[in-house]
């Protein structure tokens, strides 16, 4: 039986490429890689795995029910205890501080806290991170692991002739002189939506269509569309978007507009990277990594008049930003992730 056995879970979701191409390329390096769909059914037959590597933990805890969130938080503990005791150790990739909209984040820290003392290994895609989960109280091993590019799942559609760029532009109504702001991903309370609508509705004078992109929670559809008003700039698209749909929209774009709180990595930015697209947010945890580089524009929310001047940089921007926004996120592969979680888990430091 492989030395190299390791049990991730969840098991990988086609909606989310992360955990699939993370998993193709361990098992391309001869990690021998089991899943299920219960977590349970992991911990109770390691069948010599030594590690079992977690992502989004939060997935299992959630609920509105405070007594019911507590009751699923000691069923995740129990469980990673169980793992242990069969002789596992747990590594966690830590994708977020606490999970996005958490019904009760003081459960949710609570959980986070007992989670990481039950960690040897955590990685992260930020060297900053570190600092949050030592705020955590997390005293293990911590390995930085940068984000690969989404090239192989969203691909631009555009590399092979920029001038189907601007025609895809002028379909969507642009003027020449317009800018093109999205925000991808979904339509859920923690992107803010509401608040990145109310600032761009500020803005007199500055000309430009922002797309918020996604399936949407309902309520919060119905909030964006109240911070909407009449104002015809502001142009949701609530509802799935295809691959191809999605890619078209941001490689299309001038910038996509964050307004994430308490985000710890955004996917939604290396996703524009990956597609040349600069990225207007503020510069918090991984988002504050690129602050030094010219593909994004710090912006603290909501301050309207600072995101204006973004807006305004944006006009000025050298051709050479996207290549280089594009080039920093292909810089990191699925490969190199691979190699990095093997070495951790499986090299000599292990």
């Amino acid at each position: 039986m492989s030395t190299r056995r390791l049990l991730v879970w969840p098991r990988p979701d086609a909606a989310n490429p992360y955990l699939s191409r993370l998993v193709a390329s361990l098992r391309a390096r001869g990690v021998e890689v089991a899943t299920a769909p219960r977590l349970a059914a992991l911990c109770a037959f390691p069948r010599g795995a030594r590690w079992l590597h977690l992502h989004w933990p939060e997935w299992m805890i959630h609920h509105p029910d405070r007594r019911l969130y507590r009751a699923r938080t000691a069923w995740l503990l129990g469980l990673l205890d169980l793992a242990r005791a069969r002789g596992l150790s747990l590594a966690w990739t830590a994708h977020n501080r606490i999970g996005h909209d958490d019904p009760h984040p003081d459960l949710g820290l609570a959980a986070r806290r007992a989670l990481l003392r039950r960690c040897s290994v955590v990685f992260g895609h930020f060297p900053a991170a570190l600092d949050a989960l030592s705020a955590m109280g997390f005293s293990g091993r911590f390995v930085h692991q940068p984000h690969p590019h989404f090239d192989d799942d969203y691909p631009d559609p555009f590399a092979a002739d920029p001038s189907a760029r601007s025609a895809f532009r002028r379909s969507l109504g642009l003027s020449d002189d317009a800018l093109l702001l999205v925000s991808p991903g979904s339509m859920e309370p923690y992107k803010q939506l509401p608040l990145l609508a109310r600032a761009l509705r500020s803005l007199d004078g500055h000309r430009f269509v922002w797309i918020p992109v996604g399936r949407a929670h309902p309520d919060e559809l119905t909030a964006l569309r109240a911070a909407i008003g009449d104002d015809p700039r502001l142009q949701p698209r609530p509802g799935f978007a295809s691959r191809e749909s999605l890619s078209s929209l941001v490689s299309a774009a001038d910038a996509t507009l964050l307004a994430h709180h308490d985000l710890f990595t955004s996917g939604s930015a290396v996703l524009s990277f990956t597609l040349g697209t600069p990225v207007i947010g503020p510069p918090v945890q991984h988002l504050a990594s690129f602050a030094p580089r010219p593909f994004f524009l710090p912006w603290t929310p909501p301050d309207p008049a600072a995101l204006g001047d973004q807006l305004a940089r944006l006009h000025g921007l050298a051709p050479s930003v996207r290549a280089e926004a594009r080039a920093a996120a292909l810089s990191h592969t699925w490969s190199d992730a691979a190699a990095t979680v093997d070495d951790a888990l499986f090299g000599a430091a292990a």
